[in-house]
């Protein structure tokens, strides 16, 4: 055991990761690499097989939250020379034939959409972990319970983490005050890998989750309040890939990722002013001013008139 949560495992795979290694881990099966070992490269083969061994254990504790995580072999693969081949002490395949069945099922998306289910799977583990260490275990369940009636209807197995993180984002929105949503948001965050806080922690989201094409187009515009520390961030989206309907906007993953890059002297942060502008267009204002703290899990919103 490398770790007991999803972030030591990974800052353990971090440790062990070198930018010009000849070693990487993919499935035996599919060639993929599986988060959270995707675009990692390693020195030493036994660097590269104490990695897939820690992507095996933070996939399946990753799977206690996402049952439907798809199921991968991990192996070691020299880069360089042509060659192939798995590592001394590298796990052994030993996916059950319901594994197989399971991972025929849930193919990972192409290298364009994997960083988002990457991305998506980290935010939903972080949730759960800060849900479990505050025993909120009504709100775990009826998460699932929900999560699952919705993966049942969900033909597009890609986009089975964007139903997750919009279930959590409404149940999360139903069951916990505003005040609660909001300490439990900052937890998760801190469980992600952490980054350093952005001069302008709005923009430098935005930037990066239309990097992974959760957005598909943005505009920002920031406005300082004078005489205050208050700042205004006017936000335009496009094409956001989470479909909560024309009155609920699941702002979860943005929220967390603000959070991420914002300085801990910041102490609140706020989504409104949410407007609806058509499928998948939404217009927000985001402030640091205390008195509209809260809206970084779920906002809710009026369609503009048309």
């Amino acid at each position: 055991m490398v770790g007991t949560t999803l972030r030591e495992i990974r800052r353990s795979i971090e440790r062990l990761a070198s930018d010009d290694g000849e070693y990487n881990v993919v499935c035996a099966r599919s060639g993929e690499q599986p988060v959270p070992v995707a675009g990692r490269r390693f020195a030493t083969r036994p660097d590269a097989a104490d990695a897939a061994r820690a992507t095996e254990q933070y996939r399946a504790a990753l799977r206690r939250y996402d049952p439907q995580l798809p199921f991968y072999d991990p192996i070691v693969r020299q880069t360089q020379a042509g060659t192939e081949g798995q590592a001394d002490g590298a796990p052994e395949n030993t996916t059950t034939a319901q594994e197989s069945q399971l991972s025929a099922d849930r193919t990972h998306a192409g290298t364009t959409a994997g960083p988002l289910i990457g991305f998506c799977h980290d935010v939903s583990g972080a949730v759960f972990e800060a849900l479990s260490s505050r025993d909120h275990e009504r709100v775990e369940r009826a998460i699932m319970d929900t999560y699952l009636a919705a993966a049942e209807a969900t033909t597009d197995r890609n986009a089975l983490c964007l139903v997750l993180l919009e279930t959590i984002a409404a149940e999360l929105d139903q069951y916990l005050t505003a005040a609660e949503r909001t300490r439990l948001l900052r937890a998760a965050a801190a469980n992600l890998s952490p980054v350093d806080p952005a001069d302008d922690p709005v923009a430098t989201s935005l930037a990066y989750l239309d990097s992974l094409s959760l957005i598909g187009t943005y505009g920002v515009t920031r406005e300082s309040v004078a005489g205050t520390s208050e700042n205004i961030w006017t936000v335009t989206l496009r094409e956001y890939a989470i479909d909560g309907g024309e009155r609920r906007f699941p702002t979860l993953p943005i929220g967390i990722d603000i959070l991420r890059r914002t300085a801990p002297s910041t102490a609140s942060l706020g989504v409104h002013e949410a407007t609806a502008l058509g499928d998948g267009d939404w217009q927000f204002v985001v402030t640091t001013d205390e008195r509209t703290s809260g809206g970084l899990v779920c906002t809710r919103a009026q369609a503009e008139d048309r």
